[in-house]
């Protein structure tokens, strides 16, 4: 019984696996505050220039030159 169960789990983790949808990137360079692949996010800057890639899994990117004050978050 033990084995089936395990092999039953495995099963769903491979399907949920292959469902789980592909997150496209997205470039942020101004103020912004909403959602991206289920994660909320915040950018923030009050001068200079910086960008944020908000990528698949919560993860993101970011780049600044110039800046005063900067924020970047995402989870």
């Amino acid at each position: 019984m033990k084995k089936k169960a395990t092999i039953i789990l495995v099963l769903m983790m491979c399907i949920t696996v292959l469902i789980t949808p592909n997150v496209q990137a997205r470039t942020v360079t101004s103020s912004e505050i909403g959602t991206h692949g289920g994660y909320d996010f915040e950018f923030w800057v009050d001068s200079g220039s910086g960008s944020m890639v908000l990528k698949d899994g919560g993860t993101f990117s970011c780049q600044w030159s110039n800046i005063n004050n900067i924020l970047f978050r995402k989870g």
